[in-house]
């Protein structure tokens, strides 16, 4: 388990020859001159052998491939000075969102939009979903669709969804929505049947009983195109009574009978939904949870049963003498530390994933409690001081003891 970590680390000034992309608009190569000018990469770079994809593995490590962010970033440079659609993509999208180095998104935005000017579709799913949602660059819903419509004339629906999606979440204008997400549907994406049936189970589309009415229409349309999350969220429907008699046995029974048939999503929500409960009808077992494990550790892959194994360890963990013992389980597997296990850990377990941070803190001096699991005010104190420190800025303006929160930093 590592301390925390400031998310600086490397300082990356990208450009490219503006002589060599004739397809870019003048503001872009004026941008990128700029770059030169202030003494940023480009014609001084050194040249370097490579393709994108290596290094991209550089950057982030594979297997068989030692990191070395500086070496991969290296390789991007050199390509995207010599026009590599694929490097553009990747340093742009790594610039903007600041993954592996500092955010600069007035450098990693022409890069990008070159990438999608070029035609790259995935250049162009990526710069709308960074305009969709405001991550990295200002909020364009209106740019976003464009970036969306021009990857669905290549044959690609993927932000038809993802904008379809966020109308009908916003309840901005669900017939657009589900206009949208029909047309992502009908184009092969068998996610946009079921997000139009979670939309309308929950009445998002159309408000109440007449989006309601719309669920089994939007079912039928998953389940010939093979969704496995239809059937999670039918027995969603069935746990809490929308538009049926609530029952917990009968939602844990069409889960695995879901399972059996193969369905890896519903085996991975049923293993879920026993480990924790859900506080009205169904009892939280750790125990059977770990049966359901080993019975369908077929439809799991190794990290997801070593994830299982951890959060049911967990669950059935009680006394404060035990938790050393799990921390250091989880010390010796740190590539599993993501957001997504830390927020099961801390429902498995709340006590214990605060025990994990208070003993994180403690190690590098943000922490000088006891270690008791208890959120107590020092620990708050200390754990908002760490977030305030290493995730974004907004993160941590509701508190710090949600299951978003505690997962990221778990994470880090």
């Amino acid at each position: 388990m590592t301390g925390f970590v400031s998310q600086q680390s490397v300082v990356l000034q990208p450009g490219f020859i503006c002589t060599q992309m004739r397809a870019l608009r003048l503001g872009v190569c004026v941008a990128v001159l700029a770059l030169f000018n202030a003494g940023g990469v480009g014609a001084q770079s050194p040249a370097v052998s490579g393709d994108s994809a290596q290094a991209m593995a550089l950057i982030y490590g594979a297997e068989g491939v030692t990191q070395d962010v500086d070496a991969g970033l290296a390789i991007l440079r050199s390509l995207a000075a010599a026009g590599d659609v694929a490097a553009q993509r990747d340093l742009g999208e790594m610039l903007i969102g600041g993954w592996a180095i500092p955010r600069d998104a007035a450098a990693g935005r022409p890069l990008l939009e070159a990438a999608a000017d070029a035609g790259d579709v995935k250049a162009q799913l990526s710069l709308g979903t960074f305009l969709l949602y405001g991550t990295g660059l200002p909020k364009d819903m209106a740019g976003a669709r464009v970036q969306f419509e021009r990857a669905a004339e290549r044959g690609d629906p993927t932000g038809l969804r993802r904008y379809g999606e966020a109308l009908m979440w916003s309840q901005q204008d669900p017939k657009a929505a589900q206009a949208y997400l029909t047309r992502a549907g009908e184009m092969g994406q068998g996610a946009a049947w079921a997000i139009l049936a979670e939309g309308a189970m929950y009445g998002y589309l159309g408000g109440g009983k007449t989006s309601r009415m719309k669920f089994d229409g939007f079912a039928r349309r998953a389940r010939a195109m093979g969704n496995e999350r239809i059937e999670v969220l039918d027995a969603t429907r069935q746990m809490w009574g929308i538009s049926m008699r609530a029952d917990g046995p009968a939602t844990l029974a069409r889960l695995a009978a879901a399972a059996d048939a193969g369905n890896a999503e519903a085996a991975r929500y049923l293993i879920a939904l026993v480990r924790d409960g859900n506080g009205m009808n169904i009892r939280k077992e750790p125990a059977r949870a770990a049966a359901l494990t080993e019975r369908y550790a077929a439809l799991l892959s190794p990290a997801e049963q070593w994830r299982y194994g951890v959060t049911i360890a967990a669950a059935k963990t009680r006394q404060l003498r035990s938790y050393p013992g799990l921390q250091q389980r989880l010390m010796e597997a740190p590539e599993q530390m993501s957001v997504d296990f830390g927020k099961d850990l801390f429902k498995a377990n709340p006590n214990f994933a605060i025990y994990l941070l208070q003993a994180r803190m403690q190690q590098t001096g943000a922490y000088h409690g006891k270690l008791d699991g208890l959120a107590g005010a020092r620990t708050v104190r200390s754990l908002s001081r760490v977030c305030r420190a290493t995730l974004s800025p907004g993160a941590c303006a509701h508190g710090v003891l949600s299951g978003d929160v505690v997962g990221a930093l778990i994470a880090k």
